[in-house]
C-alpha cells in the first residue's frame, strides 16, 4: 500500500470511526482516509446488538451506520478483517495482524472497548460475551435451541440481554455481585424500581452475590455462587462491563491509564497520534474521565475531526447523557449517580413506572433519570445542562 504521509488512518470501525470521518469531510478535508477494523462488517450501531438484533427484530443491515451510497459518498479506504498489532510512532507506521506494515501521516485510534471476561471462563458454544456483530449472531443461534438461560452481571447489556431473553419467553435468571440492578448509576431506590420492573416481567434476580466457578457439560452448564448455590442452565452470558486493549499503545510509547489518554480534543502525548471514543481516558486536570457512552463517542469525534484539521470549535462538555430500553421501557439518564444518590420525583409516578426524577448529592442535582418521559426528560435535561453550566462558570 502507498499512503501519502498526509493520509489520516483511522484505527477502528465503530460509532466514533464513522463519525470522525464523517466530520473530516464535512469540514473540508480532501485527503486520503484509511479505516482499519478488525471487524468483517463496516461500520455499525452497538446498542441494537442486546435488543431487536437479538431478539431477531432487526437483521445485520438495520445495523449499519450508513447505507452503502451514504459510505460511498465519504470516499474511505475501508480495510475490514484488518487488526492493526502494533504502531511504531517514530516512523509512523502500523503493523496489522498478516505482518503487513502501512504508513501514515496522522493518526486516530478508535478501537473502543471489548468485553470484560471473567477470569478463567472464556467463550464457548454454551458460554457467551456480547460487544460485536458476531457474538450477538452466535448468542441469537444459541438462544433458539436454550430454554434457560444465566445473565451474569446487571448492568446495561446484563439487563437488556434479560429482557430480550424473556420477550423470546425463554426463562432467564440474573445473577451479580452488585447491591441491585444500575445501582451505582441510579442509586438505591430506582435501583429497586429496577428490580421490581425485571422481576414483574419473570425475570429472577440474584444480587450481592460472586461466581465462585462454571462448569460445562454435554448438556447444560453450571455456575455456582458464593453463597454456595448454583444455577443450572442452557447457555451462560456474561455482561460485566469492558476492558480497553491498550498494550500495543502502551508498547508504542504512549500515555495510556485505564484508556489511551488524551485531552479534550483527542490529542494524546505523540503530536500525531489522537484518540476517539471509548478507548480515551480524558485528562481533565488532576483526574482521568473515561468516555464510554454512545452520546459521548459522537462528541469525540467532533471534537477531534476540528483538531486534526486545525480548526477552533466550541468545547461543550458532554453531560453522560444515555439511555437503555427494558421490558417495553425506554430509560434515559443523564450526569452522574452514586449508590447513596438521593431520588426525588419531578413528574409522574416511579410506581406507575413513567416518572422524572433528580438524582441528588446533598443539595446538588448530580442527575436526571426518565422512564417513559422523553418529552419531559427533554425538559428536565436542558435545565441541568444550564444548573451545570453555571456552576462550571462560578
Amino acid at each position: 500500500m502507498n499512503h501519502d504521509l498526509e493520509d489520516i488512518a483511522i484505527v477502528g470501525g465503530g460509532l466514533a470511526a464513522i463519525r470522525t470521518a464523517q466530520g473530516l469531510r464535512g469540514l473540508g478535508f480532501g485527503g486520503r482516509i484509511h479505516m482499519y477494523s478488525d471487524e468483517s462488517e463496516p461500520p455499525y450501531d452497538r446498542p441494537p446488538l442486546s435488543k431487536d438484533f437479538l431478539t431477531g427484530a432487526l437483521d445485520t443491515g438495520g445495523l449499519h451506520l450508513l447505507n452503502p451510497k451514504a459510505l460511498a459518498t465519504l470516499n474511505l479506504d475501508i480495510h475490514l478483517d484488518s487488526e492493526v498489532v502494533a504502531l511504531d510512532p517514530g516512523g509512523r507506521r502500523l503493523t496489522l495482524a498478516d505482518g503487513t506494515t502501512v504508513p501514515y501521516g496522522r493518526l486516530v485510534v478508535a478501537t473502543g472497548a471489548q468485553a470484560r471476561r471473567l477470569p478463567g471462563l472464556a467463550p464457548s458454544p454454551r458460554i457467551h460475551y456480547l460487544r460485536t456483530v458476531d457474538d450477538a449472531r452466535a448468542l441469537r443461534t444459541a438462544l433458539a435451541n436454550a430454554s434457560r438461560i444465566t445473565v451474569v452481571g446487571t448492568g446495561f447489556i446484563g439487563l437488556e440481554v434479560a429482557s430480550s431473553i424473556r420477550h423470546l419467553g425463554l426463562e432467564v435468571d440474573v445473577v451479580a455481585a452488585d447491591e441491585g440492578p444500575m445501582i451505582g448509576i441510579v442509586g438505591r431506590r430506582l435501583s429497586r424500581w429496577l428490580t421490581d420492573l425485571h422481576t414483574a416481567h419473570g425475570v429472577r434476580l440474584t444480587n450481592s452475590v460472586v461466581v465462585s466457578s462454571v462448569e460445562e457439560s454435554a448438556t447444560d452448564v453450571s455456575v455456582t455462587l458464593g453463597d454456595g448455590t448454583s444455577r443450572s442452565s442452557d447457555l451462560v452470558v456474561v455482561g460485566v462491563g469492558v476492558s480497553r486493549e491498550l498494550q500495543w499503545l502502551r508498547e508504542a510509547g504512549l500515555e495510556v491509564d485505564r484508556g489511551l489518554v488524551c485531552d479534550a480534543d483527542g490529542r494524546t502525548s505523540d503530536p500525531f497520534v489522537f484518540g476517539v471514543g471509548d478507548i480515551v481516558c480524558l485528562h481533565t486536570g488532576a483526574e482521568h474521565e473515561d468516555l464510554q457512552h454512545w452520546t459521548a463517542a459522537i462528541d469525540s469525534a467532533r471534537r477531534t475531526a476540528h483538531a486534526l484539521l486545525g480548526i477552533e470549535h466550541s468545547h461543550d462538555p458532554s453531560d453522560g447523557f444515555f439511555w437503555t430500553e427494558q421490558h417495553g421501557r425506554r430509560l434515559q439518564f443523564v450526569g452522574t449517580g452514586k449508590v447513596d444518590a438521593e431520588t426525588d420525583v419531578l413528574s409522574g409516578s416511579i410506581e406507575e413506572g413513567k416518572f422524572v426524577a433528580h438524582l441528588r448529592s446533598g443539595s446538588t442535582v448530580t442527575g436526571v433519570f426518565a422512564s417513559n418521559s422523553p418529552r419531559e426528560f427533554l425538559e428536565a435535561r436542558r435545565a441541568f445542562q444550564k444548573q451545570t453550566a453555571a456552576s462550571t462558570a462560578g
